[in-house]
């Protein structure tokens, strides 16, 4: 659910700068695919990321009760 939640928000963002950044340029079209690519990008390096990041289980209990 996290990650669907990740995924909203970074294609909420992405559309809103793609929108003001258009805006700014002159306007003219508007390019809808872009920052869905980065915004699935971005999901799936927070989501690398956060397998990463998690902490390794130490199997110290494991060898104490073997002693």
């Amino acid at each position: 659910m996290r990650y669907i939640m990740v995924l909203f928000w970074s294609v909420l963002l992405l559309e809103m700068v793609n929108f003001v950044l258009n805006s700014l340029a002159g306007g003219g079209k508007l390019n809808f695919i872009i920052p869905l690519v980065f915004a699935v990008i971005f999901t799936i390096v927070v989501a690398i990321l956060d397998v990463l990041m998690k902490p390794v289980k130490n199997s110290t209990s494991v060898e104490d009760s073997k002693q």
